[in-house]
């Protein structure tokens, strides 16, 4: 249904992604796939998903999204 990346600062190492990646993932419909190097994780959505939602789940797992893009 969509994709979108959210570009998430804090990440500096495997741990990091990790804990990232399970917050994201742990959202119905969710599957993200989290790249320390690009600082950012992409998020793919089978059904519609708040924004707000996605941030909320990076930022409670201890990390701040700088900014979100679609992707194109």
């Amino acid at each position: 249904m969509g994709q979108i990346t959210l570009h998430i600062e804090g990440m500096t190492c495997e741990h990091c992604v990790n804990r990232v990646a399970e917050a994201l993932n742990s959202i119905d419909g969710v599957s993200a796939k989290v790249n320390l190097h690009k600082k950012n994780a992409t998020v793919s959505f089978d059904r519609p998903v708040e924004e707000e939602t996605l941030c909320s789940a990076v930022e409670k797992a201890g990390y701040r999204v700088l900014s979100v893009s679609d992707i194109k």
